[in-house]
């Protein structure tokens, strides 16, 4: 494992090398890809949480949304637009 390169908040940056600045930007992705890789999820570019692994889904949460899904194909709800709802919550006085 590579040492921590020290560097105080108070720190000049002209008192660091480049080889310091190579390392603390090494270490902060180091950081950065195992705290990546412990989640059992991601946030997709649309910002929607995705598992990784369809077990991690809260049986509960599954159920929902199974009876959400059949609920939708047989009629029985009526699906909304996003912009519809956003408009609906403005008219309300809610601040988005």
């Amino acid at each position: 494992m590579a040492k921590a390169t020290l560097a105080t908040p108070d720190q000049p940056i002209g008192d660091l090398t480049i080889g310091d600045l190579q390392k603390m930007i090494a270490e902060t992705v180091r950081e950065v890809v195992r705290e990546e890789l412990s989640r059992d999820y991601y946030i997709n570019e649309e910002g929607f949480k995705v598992l990784y692994e369809e077990e991690d889904i809260d049986p509960d949460y599954l159920a929902q949304l199974n009876k959400d899904y059949e609920d939708i194909e047989a009629g029985k709800t009526e699906l909304v637009r996003g912009e519809v709802v956003l408009e609906k919550l403005r008219e309300l006085g809610v601040d988005l």
